[in-house]
């Protein structure tokens, strides 16, 4: 097995300051460029328009089968893998929250999306078939990023961005594959999902998450049992989980390392977590991904 470094982190070109790109990628490039023939995780978000082939794209252990003219959306800092085998064709948006977000309710609109994020399935991205609708939008955006910037190119682009996902969950909706929530307790778990984001590796009591949202651990519990059907706690050791399979599989760093960066004082305690939660050892783990 060739050897494996730390999972590459791909931020977005320093000079292409508006915070907004479209990149064509087929199966030839994705196997000749150095980035994208391993698993990788962007700190921007992205939207693929598969618009040939059957690839099979792989976002955190997730396994998508894509079909011609879909689409998906991949939240930023997933771990995501392109297919190797299979041909396929693709125009790809890539934006950071930057660009996007001029305002706070901006901000929530990306955290709240059913695009972006998986509240209910646990399965990962979920396609969703293109229209005419979203395609026009989609060559609008694309027309509008070629055209001389002016004063009215930034506002354009974030209002025909905004405008199809706004389409796009329409369709998801439509399509039977997914919903936006709303309401107070909805407020409360996409904080604490936030906050899990910036504290899982070092915070693992529940009292500390209920804490920063001035509410009890019996209260996030009621928000997250009807949000989730699961308890505060099994939601942060899925998210120490997901993060101790990345890196397992991603990387070559020992277990020992692995077990600290994640919070863990004793490796033996991270040894009976992760076996409890996925009923292997961490190296029984890693040795299935190895061949």
């Amino acid at each position: 097995m060739a050897a494996k470094q730390d999972i590459l982190k791909l931020s977005f070109k320093e000079d292409i300051s508006l915070g907004i790109e479209f990149i064509p990628i087929n199966d030839h490039y994705a196997r000749t460029q150095s980035n994208l023939r391993r698993p990788h995780r962007a700190s921007f978000y992205l939207i693929f328009w598969f618009k040939n082939g059957t690839p099979i794209h792989t976002v955190d252990f997730h396994l998508i089968h894509l079909q011609p003219d879909s689409f998906i959306f991949v939240r930023k800092d997933a771990v995501q893998f392109f297919d190797q085998q299979n041909t396929f064709e693709t125009s790809t948006l890539l934006f950071t929250d930057t660009f996007f977000c001029e305002t706070e309710q901006d901000h929530r609109f990306l955290q709240s999306s059913p695009l972006f994020n998986d509240f209910t399935a646990n399965q990962g991205p979920i396609p969703i078939m293109g229209t005419n609708r979203l395609r026009d939008i989609w060559l609008w955006m694309q027309q509008e990023e070629h055209h001389l910037a002016d004063t009215f190119h930034a506002p354009m682009l974030r209002k025909y961005l905004y405008s199809f996902l706004l389409e796009a969950e329409r369709e998801q909706l439509k399509q039977g594959k997914g919903t936006r929530m709303k309401g107070p307790n909805f407020e409360y778990f996409i904080n604490f999902k936030e906050l899990l984001e910036q504290y899982f590796r070092t915070e693992k009591g529940i009292a500390f998450y209920a804490d920063q949202l001035f509410i009890s651990a019996k209260v996030l519990t009621h928000i997250t049992h009807i949000m989730m059907g699961k308890t505060p706690k099994q939601l942060l050791d899925e998210r120490v989980l997901l993060e101790a399979k990345r890196l397992l599989v991603h990387t070559e760093n020992p277990i020992k390392t692995i077990s600290h960066y994640i919070g863990f004082d004793e490796t033996t305690n991270f040894n009976k977590f992760f076996k409890k939660h996925s009923g292997q050892t961490p190296a029984a783990f890693r040795d299935g991904f190895s061949h």
